[in-house]
Parts: structure tokens; C-alpha cells; sequence
């Protein structure tokens, strides 16, 4: 005999709307307390966990509460979370699991990271809200925010066996003050903390004290009142860890998937490469959207991002696994376009740099590309290329160093810095079987050789990778939708910014109105995507009748491309086009902008002291790999 479904399980009708746009009707029209089961029906057919956490956020309302509560459909109970990292998403997905069985939940939830407090304080929070269970959820900074140094295996080693104890007596502190169920789980090990460690034997050894903990805190699960679940055991419902589904395990013995075995094959290589002495030695680091938030010859200094709150607190991250790799023996470097000394006085002034200069073995701050400058501190430290392992948040950069230099490693950054660290630390690139004394003190001697004279070098190629990268330039004048982004540029850039003259908003506005200046946006475009606007131009008229070039600014994450020759082209071709007798150009000097002052000279300007004029009889060519976009700007003076 068969059963018919029950409201909760029954098919949903494939004309139906969406789940939750019909859930967001119901609650609209008031018609949830006479749609119970129509709402446990429509929860259960929701696959997406977005979708199931915006239904328990709807559903969780004292509105929606109430008219739930009013139907008496549903059995209430009284819940608690605490946790150890932000959970938020938890209480909603609770409300949706539990309303589509026809539980409704009232969850109470502490503030971040106050699991310990509120219990061993007598639980004030929880106590009043009576809750029938409890879940605590931990991850590893449960562990590891009692251990000073995370690098120091012994002391990571003492306080994994010590963390089933504490939680032993946290669970006596709970059943004195709450009670009732608590539910815990194992602690699953982070991959940038496990990867912190270079060689294997201490991973094992971490890796063995850690599983030793988690077993402890499975046999919690034998006190009364005491749920343990495994962190493992979860994540196999959801990931790619193992085969298919079972079929394949009986049918061929698989008992990994694909993406497993992929995993453990390059695990192996890493092995095999260490074994034979080709473990990565150098890390070749960027400054600028990498080490810290931000460009440090345009923000200055106190603008950084680093610490603090997010996005500073993802770049400090990466400067603390790169102090803990070099404390394992990996040289440091540095490798970023921008002035010397202003890179130099950031990193040994801001408050928040965990590395100084003294933690780099070589320092190129300078205006030369990369890849040369990546073969110049190869032969400065008396490595090969080979050893080294590239990090830029720029892929322009990455693919120039990839195109010119196939032999270093380039690491492919997430776009967003909060994957910086991860992704460096699971590549594995620095990985020993067993690290020595000397491997530990291999970069203060590397530093002290590291005086010499600097080696240049021009990389052999560029203009055909220039070629590849398929830089495009686009003109827009000055209007409402640009504004905002050409007042911003004006106003921050230092480096490449000609005169120095800042443009308040209000000013373009009013110059632009009455037709003193015209101002101009420069969008640049390039194979891996759009830079946006990255340079500016304020254009005016001299007494006679030539054009004047006021300012022109041009943001560093672009430079090196022959943008900057390519926009200037631009502008003295569209003044001989109009019948303009000369184009003026000037370079006041400032602290930041020493790099460019040959620039008018380059391009055929006459003149000395920062006072320049092109008479518009020879125009130089403009570089042949920046092409010229269709857009509907064009440069024209007032």
C-alpha cells in the first residue's frame, strides 16, 4: 500500500512561482496563518542555501512569527547558538529546517566569539530563554587563539591536548547553569593554518595531535545530555571529497571522487619535487593592492589599508604568513613599481606592517617591469628564477611575468584580498620534507649578501606581450556619470600627476559650465578586463589660441603600458586637427611625481624649468600596441 504525500513532501506544480516569491505573497497578503501547510510545503522545495536562508530571514520576523504561532500548526521551541566566528546565516537556515517539519524555532544567539563567556559567566543571556538545546559551533580559532605563536608546533601540540579538557568543563558549567542538550562538533582544521607549516613532518605531527583532540571531543559524546557531531561527516553531504554517490563504489571500488585524487596527485608531486631538492625558495612580493590596501605614492602613507577591518585586516594576513615562511628559511623580496624611497618609509613607519625592510632579502621599488627586475634579484641572491614564486594582485603584472619569465611561479590571486593568504599557503610551493637549522636562518644570510650592486636588466619581448595584452583607451568628457571618478582621480593621484593640481567636484562642474576648461576621463581596457577610468585630463586655452594641457594624471596601474604617450598623442593630434598653433605642457615637481619630469621632452616638447611647447609640426607615433576605442569623447580645448 502507498501513501499520499503530505503537504510538506508534495510535488510543487512546474507552473508554480518560485518558492520563495510565493512565500514572499503569502506573507504579504497576510494568508500565512491559514497556509501552513502550503508553507511547509514550499519550504521544503527549496534547493538553494541563499534561497533557504532568505526564507528563514522572511519567516523569522516577529510578524511572521506571530501569524505562524497563530495557526497552531507548528510546535515552538526554544533554541540557543553560540559560536566562535560569525554564524548569522545559522538561525535562518534553522527556521527554515525546522518550519518545512513543523517546528517553529525561537533561536536567542550572543554576541562574536562568546561562547566561553557566556557560560562559565552562568550563561545570562541563555539562562531567561530557556532553551531546549543548545548548539555551539566551533571552528579552529577556538583552539588556536590561546596559542601565542601558531609557527611554535610544541606549543600547538600541548594546547590540542588540552582543548578537550576545557571543553569538558565548559559542558559541566552548561549542565550547571542551562542544562539542557548541548550539541558540539569536532574542529575542523583550516587549510591557512595547516599550510602555515612547510615541511612535512611537522603538518604530520600537527595534523596527528589535532586529530587526537577531535577524538577526545568525540568521546565527549558519552556524557549525558551531549551531542557531538562530526565537522567531517557534514562536509561530506555537501563537497566533492568523495565518489558520486555510493553505485560507484560498489560497481568499481572508487571510494575518492575526481577532484580528490586530483588533489592527492599534486600533494604527491609536491613531495616527489621536494624529495629532489626543487621546493621554492624566494617569495617576490608586491606592495601596492597586495602587502597593503591601496597606492602608496597616491594615498601617502596613513591611508594604507592594513589591519584593522576588512579589506586591511586580508593584507596583513598575507604579511603574516610571508613573516611565518620566512621564519621557515623563504627569502623575501619585494618587486613593485613605485618611488623607492616613498615604498621604503611605508614599510618601516606604518604602524601596522608585521614586515619591515630588514625581513627582505632585495628591494625593487622602481619603475623597471617586473620580470627583469625578477632576473636582477635572482642574480643578486645567487638563485635561479626557478626559485621563485610571484604574488601581485595585478594580472597584467602576472602575465607579464608568466610571458617573460615561464620559469617562476605565479600564484593566481582571487580578485578579492581575503583569498590573498589561502591561496599562497594550499599551493604548497616552499613544502620540505624536514626543515634545518641552516633552512631556518637562510634569509638573515641571504640579507647580509644583499648590499651589493643592483643588477638591471631589460626583459627581451616586451613589446610583443604589449602587443598580447591588448590595451585599448577610450575617451569621455567630463559629464554627471564621470564626474565623481575624474574628481577622485585629480584629487588622489600623486605619482603621475603632471602639475599637481587638484579639482575639487564643485570646481570641474562650474569650469566645465562656463567654458574655462574642459575636462576628460581616460577608461583603459586590456585582455584580463576593464581598468576603468584611470587617467584624467583638464584642457584650456592660452592668450594665443594654442591648447594648454593644465594637469594630467594618470593612475600607477597602468603605467608602463605607454598609455600616458598614447593619451598625449591623442591630445596634440586632435589641436593640430583643429587648427591650434601649438599644444602647452608643464611639469611643476613635487615629492611624488620626480619619475615623470622628462615626460613632454619625450614626446617633442621644447622648453626647460617645466615649461614646455609642441609646435604640432612632428608628431611622434603613437604606440603601435595601445589601440584607440570608439567612443563617442573626443579631446577638444574650450
Amino acid at each position: 500500500m502507498t501513501t499520499a504525500p503530505t503537504a510538506a513532501t508534495a510535488p510543487l506544480s512546474p507552473a508554480a512561482a518560485s518558492p520563495l516569491a510565493e512565500l514572499r505573497t503569502l506573507k504579504r497578503s497576510g494568508e500565512l496563518a491559514g497556509s501552513a501547510a502550503r508553507v511547509r510545503a514550499l519550504l521544503g522545495a527549496l534547493g538553494d542555501p541563499a534561497d533557504r536562508e532568505a526564507a528563514g530571514t522572511l519567516l523569522g520576523g516577529p510578524a511572521a512569527r506571530r501569524a505562524l504561532a497563530g495557526s497552531a500548526a507548528f510546535t515552538p521551541v526554544a533554541l540557543a547558538l553560540l559560536a566562535s566566528s560569525t554564524a548569522d546565516p545559522v538561525p535562518p537556515l534553522l527556521t527554515t529546517a525546522l518550519l518545512a517539519e513543523g517546528v517553529q524555532p525561537d533561536t536567542a544567539t550572543t554576541g562574536f566569539n562568546q561562547w566561553r563567556f557566556e557560560i562559565l559567566s552562568g550563561a545570562p543571556t541563555l539562562r531567561g530563554h530557556a532553551p531546549a538545546v543548545t548548539a555551539c559551533l566551533l571552528d579552529d580559532s577556538a583552539v588556536f587563539e590561546r596559542v601565542t605563536d601558531p609557527l611554535d608546533a610544541d606549543e600547538v601540540v600541548a594546547r590540542c591536548a588540552a582543548f578537550p579538557a576545557e571543553l569538558a568543563s565548559w559542558l559541566d558549567a552548561y549542565d550547571r547553569h542551562v542544562g539542557t542538550l548541548a550539541v558540539l562538533n569536532t574542529v575542523p582544521l583550516g587549510a591557512a593554518r595547516r599550510d602555515r607549516w612547510i615541511d612535512y613532518a611537522t603538518k604530520a605531527r600537527v595534523e596527528a595531535a589535532w586529530q587526537r583532540m577531535n577524538a577526545a571531543v568525540l568521546d565527549l559524546a558519552e556524557r549525558p545530555n551531549t551531542v557531538v557531531l562530526s565537522a567531517d561527516a557534514v562536509a561530506g553531504r555537501v563537497d566533492a571529497r568523495w565518489a558520486a554517490g555510493d553505485r560507484m563504489r560498489h560497481i568499481a571500488a572508487h571510494a575518492f571522487g575526481t577532484e580528490f585524487l586530483d588533489a592527492y596527485a599534486r600533494e604527491v608531486a609536491r613531495v616527489v619535487v621536494a624529495r629532489l631538492g626543487g621546493a621554492r625558495k624566494c617569495l617576490v612580493l608586491d606592495l601596492d593592492h597586495t602587502l597593503w590596501g591601496g597606492v602608496v605614492g597616491d594615498d601617502g602613507v596613513a591611508a594604507l589599508k592594513i589591519g584593522g577591518a576588512y579589506p586591511g585586516s586580508a593584507h596583513r594576513e598575507l604579511q603574516s604568513l610571508a613573516k611565518d615562511l620566512s621564519r621557515q628559511g623563504v627569502l623575501l623580496t619585494v618587486c613593485s613599481k613605485n618611488d623607492d624611497a616613498v615604498a621604503r618609509e611605508a614599510v618601516d613607519s606604518h604602524p601596522e606592517m608585521v614586515l619591515r625592510s630588514g625581513d627582505f632579502a632585495a628591494f625593487r621599488a622602481d619603475w623597471d617591469p617586473k620580470p627583469g627586475n625578477a632576473a636582477s634579484i635572482a642574480a643578486e641572491l645567487n638563485i635561479g628564477t626557478d626559485a621563485m614564486v610571484f604574488v601581485d594582485d595585478n594580472p597584467a603584472e602576472r602575465g607579464l611575468m608568466a610571458r617573460q619569465r615561464p620559469e617562476v611561479t605565479v600564484v593566481d590571486l582571487p580578485a578579492d584580498p581575503s583569498g590573498y593568504a589561502a591561496a599562497l599557503a594550499s599551493a604548497g610551493w616552499f613544502n620540505q620534507l624536514r626543515l634545518t637549522d641552516e633552512d631556518r636562518v637562510r634569509g638573515a644570510m641571504y640579507r647580509a649578501r644583499a648590499e651589493r650592486e643592483r643588477l638591471r636588466e631589460s626583459a627581451d619581448g616586451i613589446e610583443d606581450y604589449l602587443r598580447e595584452l591588448g590595451t585599448e583607451i577610450t575617451v569621455e568628457e567630463y559629464g554627471p556619470l564621470n564626474g565623481a571618478r575624474i574628481a577622485q582621480l585629480f584629487g588622489k593621484t600623486n605619482q603621475f600627476n603632471l602639475t599637481g593640481v587638484r579639482y575639487a567636484a564643485d570646481e570641474l562642474a562650474r569650469r566645465a559650465a562656463d567654458g574655462t576648461a574642459a575636462f576628460f576621463g581616460v577608461r583603459v581596457t586590456d585582455a584580463f578586463g576593464d581598468n576603468g577610468l584611470a587617467g584624467a585630463l583638464a584642457l584650456a586655452r592660452a592668450a594665443d589660441g594654442a591648447w594648454l594641457i593644465e594637469n594630467f594624471v594618470l593612475s600607477c596601474r597602468v603605467f608602463s603600458r605607454s598609455v600616458e604617450h598614447a593619451i598625449a598623442g591623442l591630445v596634440l593630434r586632435a589641436a593640430r586637427d583643429a587648427g591650434a598653433p601649438a599644444v602647452y605642457g608643464r611639469h611643476v615637481p613635487t615629492a611624488k611625481n620626480g619619475r615623470f619630469a622628462d615626460f613632454y621632452p619625450s614626446l617633442g616638447f621644447a622648453g626647460a624649468d617645466g615649461d614646455f611647447r609642441h609646435d604640432l609640426t612632428h608628431l611622434a607615433e603613437l604606440p603601435a600596441w595601445v589601440s584607440i576605442g570608439t567612443g563617442e569623447g573626443t579631446f577638444h580645448a574650450p
